[in-house]
């Protein structure tokens, strides 16, 4: 039988939650044998450039949001002039302060998370909702929707009488100092952070982005710089991140949650290291969104074609015609070389553009096996 390993977190009605360390090995130990290869991630320039502006889309599409990056970056840079809905500004805004602040600041505790919050929800939230919120926390039972879906079972969060005493919990296992860890133990932690604050969703909105945000935090803390791009692996995983918490939050067993959460950041890991690598042997300069248009393609199953790539993007951005986005994200990678079109098909995208079978350029990366990739098959043709 598998050891458990209670936590100083409880649930609260006296419950230790609990991990089981066996289940993560495997995947531990491919993350650290992964890290030992590549080096690049483990610096802060390579946090910031991934909080600003990718891990915003990906912080608040874990929310159901599909801004643009383009409109993010618009954001970041104050050129909101063709922005039109106000609430699309104010919430990626907030996540851009909210990830200045948490850079800024290294204590952790009620007061600063107090001033974190202030930031996230500034303007989200109406004035009702204030009305009822307590000095620190909400102060009136809370409902959660599961992927913001009106059709699924209500969730609950924890009785407002105890909340404050279980976050106590949450700031004193978030600042327990212990021996020295590896970054994977540290990511380990911030996912064990950000579970509990979900569990406890001490506020009446935006608890979904705040846990995740103070999970970023303690990464940024540790110097865990890699692991900062945690948000971008849940976007993907569909359904199965609300599943896995609900299941954690009634067996007390937070074991499978963490694997789900060591599995999606190793992807993704694998997906920047490639990205990196076809960056430093291509002439041409990639922009923010030719990283995403290859975060899109490796993110993709099964046949990859430009009528493929509209369909995937169009699941995580507000929709654009099949046109559009071969011109702006695929056009450019196929004229710098990085994209091959294989073939094309017999469909037609536009009353112009044909559709056709694409695959990233194999004289820019090395096979696989020289990569160390385990979770991503680089190239969709046979052709190496």
């Amino acid at each position: 039988m598998q050891k458990r390993e209670y936590l100083d977190l409880l649930t609260e009605k006296g419950q230790k939650f609990y991990v089981r360390r066996e289940p993560l090995i495997p995947v531990y130990e491919e993350l650290e044998e992964f890290l030992t290869f590549d080096h690049n991630m483990a610096n802060l320039h390579f946090a910031k450039k991934m909080l600003f502006s990718h891990e915003i889309k990906a912080n608040n599409q874990v929310e159901g949001y599909g801004d643009d990056l383009s409109v993010i970056e618009s954001v970041i840079k104050k050129k909101t002039d063709r922005i039109k809905d106000e609430s699309v500004r104010k919430r990626i805004l907030n996540l851009y302060r909210g990830y200045q602040y948490i850079l800024n600041h290294h204590k952790v505790d009620r007061e600063h998370l107090k001033e974190l919050y202030k930031i996230l929800s500034k303007d989200l939230l109406d004035y009702k909702d204030f009305v009822r919120m307590g000095e620190n926390y909400w102060n009136a039972p809370v409902y959660i929707l599961r992927g913001g879906r009106l059709d699924t079972e209500l969730d609950e969060g924890v009785d407002k009488e105890n909340i404050s005493k279980l976050m106590d919990s949450y700031f004193a296992f978030f600042n327990e100092a212990n021996f020295p860890k590896t970054m994977t133990d540290e990511y380990i932690k911030s996912q064990i952070l950000h579970f509990y604050f979900v569990y406890i969703h001490p506020y009446f909105d935006v608890n979904g982005r705040t846990s995740r945000t103070m999970a970023l935090w303690h990464l940024l803390n540790t110097k865990s710089y890699p692991y900062i791009i945690f948000n971008r692996g849940i976007g993907f995983a569909g359904s199965n991140y609300d599943r896995i918490i609900a299941d954690a939050k009634t067996t007390f067993d937070i074991t499978y949650f963490l694997r789900f959460m060591l599995e999606t950041v190793k992807l993704e890991l694998e997906k920047e290291s490639v990205m990196q690598t076809v960056a430093s042997n291509s002439s041409y300069k990639l922009s923010g969104i030719d990283y995403q248009t290859l975060l899109y393609f490796f993110s993709m199953n099964g046949t990859k074609t430009v009528g493929d790539f509209v369909h995937f993007y169009n699941g995580f951005n507000d929709k654009k015609k099949s046109k559009e986005v071969f011109e702006e994200m695929i056009l450019p990678l196929i004229d710098a070389n990085i994209f091959e079109v294989l073939r094309y098909t017999k469909k037609m995208l536009s009353d112009d553009l044909p559709n056709m079978f694409i695959d990233l350029n194999p004289a820019l990366v090395p096979s696989e096996e020289e990569m160390h990739l385990k979770r991503l098959k680089v190239f969709q043709s046979s052709k190496k």
